[in-house]
């Protein structure tokens, strides 16, 4: 039997993002757990994380039966993942941090049907919820990744991370001042959005009377990241992170930045 990719993909309302990040290596240790004791070799298990779906993909799957047994493992799989808070959203009793909406099972172009959640499996997914096609249908698993690109979803966190990075690059030397690009502030952005664009914004003058590292403090706690000059002067100005571009990007900023000053006022 020629080797084929396998993809599972679990869609679902806007999850927490100090979750994600810990089903997904969940989910990776569980799948190579089960195809371990299946009998089934393969080149390589990788999972991924986004605020919308939990992705498991295994490139060059070779085994007996291999629909049969993928279609046995998979639920076993979604029902062992932990967290810390989760309920039952429908009758099933399958227990999850928000409603799950979609699952997408695939060995290279074959449907592996199951269900869990209340939901039986498909070939088809979402694009970017704002910016993409509302439904797409998968031809093979192989073609995953391209297709939800092309949908304005970027699935592999490191891609997000690339592009979170540039981005903040992009738009200090247009504005000729350092963000500072805080790792931990990175690393909570990166499961809060599928096509992370940058928000530049800013706050009264006046603030910046507070102590340094408590202004940074604040900033950090509302995932903003802060900017300085290049002697290390903040200034009032701070970069964030929205999903996606759409109208209103004005509305935005202003949110950001009226959601940061009440913060301000509270500790001045």
């Amino acid at each position: 039997m020629t080797p084929r990719d396998v993809l599972l993909e679990l869609l679902a309302d806007p999850l927490p993002a100090g979750c994600v990040r810990s089903a997904a290596e969940q989910l990776k240790r569980l799948a190579a757990e089960e195809f371990a004791g299946a009998g089934l070799a393969c080149g390589s298990v990788e999972a991924y994380g986004t605020c919308r779906r939990l992705v498991l993909y295994a490139a060059g799957v070779t085994g007996g039966q291999m629909v049969k047994t993928l279609s046995d493992i998979f639920p076993r799989i979604l029902s062992r993942l932990e967290f810390q808070q989760a309920r039952a959203w429908e009758p099933s009793g399958f227990r999850f941090p928000r409603p799950v909406r979609g699952l997408l099972a695939l060995h290279g172009d074959r449907l592996v049907a199951f269900s869990a959640a209340g939901l039986r499996s498909g070939r088809t997914t979402e694009g970017h919820e704002a910016l993409g096609p509302r439904r797409l249908s998968l031809a093979s698993a192989e073609k995953y990744f391209k297709t939800l690109e092309h949908a304005s979803v970027l699935v592999k966190e490191d891609g997000r991370l690339e592009a979170m990075n540039a981005a903040l690059e992009a738009a200090s030397r247009r504005m000729k001042l350092g963000i500072e690009a805080h790792e931990e502030t990175l690393g909570e952005c990166l499961y809060c959005a599928e096509y992370p664009v940058p928000v530049i914004s800013g706050f009264a003058q006046e603030f910046l009377a507070l102590p340094p590292e408590r202004l940074r403090g604040v900033l950090r706690s509302l995932r903003f990241f802060p900017v300085s000059d290049d002697d290390g002067r903040l200034q009032p100005y701070f970069a964030a992170f929205r999903d996606g571009v759409s109208k209103g990007q004005r509305n935005v900023e202003d949110g950001f930045r009226a959601a940061l000053e009440s913060r301000l006022q509270q500790i001045s």
